[in-house]
């Protein structure tokens, strides 16, 4: 191998912590679809279904836009996913934002939901990230370098 190839080594745990993350976080956005269609049947009409205002709902919606724009998630009555790195990376920005100009007014609580959301959204960007580029070098003809055992 000469000195100007370079070899892309992808840490084995990392993908299994990752992946684990994005189940975790699946399971949890499918318990809060459950619930929300438990209050639905519960006398709340489908259409009235509202969210209440808090600093959890602003991370949380744009979270989800990031993991929608990841490609982590389906959009809605879909089962295929398309992946925008440019928008997820707009989303993270978002966030990245709120944390800045509220940094100082947050409660505990607050803050470590919003680095958590930011800390797992970098983490799977750079796995998308990393995809991508590896699709582009297929793409060309060119064999990414295999993990070195």
């Amino acid at each position: 191998m000469s000195d100007e190839e370079k070899k892309i080594i992808i840490d084995e745990d990392w993908k299994t912590k990752v992946q684990k993350e994005k189940e975790e976080l699946q399971k949890k956005l499918e318990q809060e679809k459950a619930q929300k269609q438990d209050t639905t049947a519960g006398g709340v009409n489908e259409g009235d279904e509202a969210l209440t205002p808090s600093f959890e709902t602003i991370v949380g919606i744009l979270t989800t836009d990031a993991m929608l724009a990841l490609g982590v998630i389906a959009p809605q009555g879909s089962q295929q996913v398309i992946i925008d790195l440019e928008q997820a990376q707009f989303f993270i920005d978002l966030l990245m934002i709120l944390r800045d100009k509220t940094k100082g007014n947050l409660s505990p609580q607050e803050e470590g939901i919003l680095n958590n959301s930011i800390a797992q959204l970098q983490e799977i960007f750079l796995v998308r990230n990393q995809q991508y580029h590896e699709a582009q070098l297929r793409q060309a003809g060119i064999k990414p370098n295999p993990q070195q055992p």
